[in-house]
C-alpha cells in the first residue's frame, strides 16, 4: 500500500512539475541586462521583455518618459510610458524593474532629411521626429533649433561613420514596472 502511495505522488508531482514548466515556457517575457542590450535587441524587437536598470532621468514633461543606466553610460535606455501610466522625477536613482514591448527606431538619411525640414520650418518649436535620449540638461535646450540642427548633424555623422544604412534606437513601450527604492543612510532609512 505504501508503494502504491509513493508512486501515485511521484506521479502527481512530476506531472505537476510538467505543466508549471510548460507554463514558464508559454511566458513571452525574455528578462536581461542593459549590458546585452545593443547585442541583444535586434532578435527581440516587438517582443516582450523584463529590463533591471537605474532610473537615471524622469521627463518633467508630464512623466511620460524615463531613462534607465546599466553600469556604464552607454548602457541607457528610454522607456515610455504606456496607457494610463505617469512616471515620478522623485525615482531618480532608484533601481526598476520594467515589463513592456522593445521597440526599434531606425534613423537613415530620409529620417534625418525629414527631421531638419520639421526643425526649420517649426523655427524651434518640437519637431515630431526629434529623437528623445534624454541627456543631462536637455528640458533647458529643448526647442532650440540651432541645438536640434546640431543633433542632427551628428546624427549624420555617425550614421556615415557606422557604414550602415541605419542607425537603431530602441526603447521600451512600458507595460508595468516595479521600483526598488535605495537604502539611503542619510535619510535613516531602516
Amino acid at each position: 500500500m505504501k508503494m502504491k502511495k509513493m508512486i501515485f505522488a511521484v506521479v502527481m508531482l512530476s506531472l505537476l512539475i510538467g505543466c508549471s514548466n510548460q507554463q514558464k515556457q508559454e511566458t513571452p517575457s525574455i528578462t536581461f541586462e542593459l549590458s546585452q542590450l545593443e547585442e541583444m535587441a535586434p532578435q527581440f524587437v516587438g517582443k516582450e521583455i523584463v529590463l533591471k536598470g537605474t532610473i537615471d532621468h524622469v521627463c518633467e514633461h508630464g512623466g511620460a518618459r524615463m531613462f534607465l543606466v546599466g553600469k556604464t553610460p552607454s548602457e541607457r535606455i528610454r522607456i515610455d510610458a504606456g496607457e494610463d501610466m505617469q512616471f515620478d522625477p522623485a525615482w531618480e536613482g532608484n533601481t526598476a524593474y520594467v515589463t513592456g514591448i522593445l521597440e526599434e527606431l531606425r534613423i537613415d538619411s530620409a529620417y534625418l532629411d525629414k527631421w531638419e525640414q520639421e526643425v526649420r520650418a517649426n523655427k524651434g518649436g518640437e519637431a515630431a521626429s526629434k529623437v528623445h535620449t534624454g541627456e543631462e540638461g536637455h528640458e533647458k535646450t529643448e526647442n532650440n533649433m540651432e541645438n536640434e540642427l546640431q543633433q542632427i548633424a551628428d546624427y549624420r555623422t555617425a550614421l556615415y561613420d557606422s557604414g550602415k544604412d541605419y542607425l537603431s534606437f530602441y526603447s521600451v513601450r512600458c507595460l508595468k514596472y516595479q521600483i526598488v527604492e535605495e537604502f539611503d543612510s542619510e535619510k535613516g532609512n531602516d
